[in-house]
């Protein structure tokens, strides 16, 4: 067994230095081959995970936040390679979903001593997820993170954002295929679950499971701002799910369309989507992660 060791040295709010003296200490006192490489910009764990799959790796460890491990995903999907997370970011919603200690030694010694497990992936259009998806006010809310300088606070950043959004954030419309007929309805936000969690607090989809073959597709309506800023506890809480502008449906694959251009994330890694028609599926076991035993 080979492991590379993927870091990000931006994730989170603290420097990784320390964390990684105990993964290399760790990987030293057991004489296990490994090798530690830098990320340097957007994308790179994904190309090192790619470099890391060619050279004869079997393990990949991701050391940074939900983004990373999704970056080290979107290559190694589908194969026999493996993937341990020592959480390093703000949220760290997948490896909750997971399990995976969040405290950095029992993070670190799952990796040796958890159980090898296949969890499901997703997909909007081409790209990967692995823990959620959002469009709309929740994307706002993550764009706001990184741009207002949220991030020094961690996962209460996103709560911080979330009461901005309240009051700023104008709804949308969208159409989409399956269960939930939304046409001409105006929405504040939409997107699809495959962790309950998303931006460290919000219990966005308390049903979600990465194990289960399914995505959960939160959609909420638009509100007034107070109605907004009241919610906010009840989405915090996983409490929201019986509000009349609440609903979660599970399901394999949805299309949808949207009319603007609007503000999204994938695992707390934001873009803008571009208005049109757009694919959300899930790959049913497409990742081995090693999980507690």
């Amino acid at each position: 067994m080979k492991y590379l060791v993927i870091a990000n040295p931006k994730a989170g709010t603290k420097a990784p230095g320390p964390t990684l003296e105990q993964i290399r200490s760790a990987f030293e006192a057991k004489d296990i081959v490994h090798e530690v490489r830098l990320t340097q910009f957007p994308g790179h764990a994904a190309k090192i995970a790619a470099e890391g799959l060619c050279e004869g790796f079997t393990h990949m460890v991701s050391l940074g936040g939900d983004g990373t491990s999704s970056e080290i995903v979107s290559s190694i999907h589908g194969t026999e390679a493996v993937l341990g997370i020592v959480p390093g970011g703000s949220g760290n919603d997948f490896s909750k979903a997971a399990g995976i200690p969040l405290n950095t030694r029992a993070a670190v010694e799952n990796i040796f001593s958890g159980r090898t497990r296949k969890a499901d992936v997703a997909f909007v259009d081409e790209k990967c997820f692995i823990n959620g998806f959002g469009v709309g006010m929740d994307g706002a809310v993550a764009h706001d993170f990184g741009d207002l300088g949220l991030r020094r606070f961690g996962s209460f950043g996103y709560v911080v954002g979330a009461v901005i959004e309240a009051f700023r954030f104008q709804g949308f419309f969208s159409e989409m295929d399956g269960e939930v007929d939304v046409a001409g309805e105006r929405l504040l936000l939409f997107g699809a679950s495959n962790g309950p969690f998303q931006g460290g607090k919000f219990n966005l989809a308390p049903g979600a499971d990465i194990f289960d073959g399914y995505l959960d597709i939160h959609i909420i309506s638009d509100m007034s701002s107070l109605g907004r800023l009241f919610k906010i506890q009840k989405v915090l809480e996983g409490r929201h799910e019986g509000l009349r502008e609440v609903s979660i449906v599970r399901a394999k694959q949805l299309r949808f369309e949207t009319f603007t251009d609007l503000p999204a994330h994938m695992d707390g890694e934001t873009f803008l989507l571009r208005s049109g028609k757009h694919d959300i599926r899930i790959e049913e076991q497409g990742v081995n992660i090693i999980v507690p035993a």
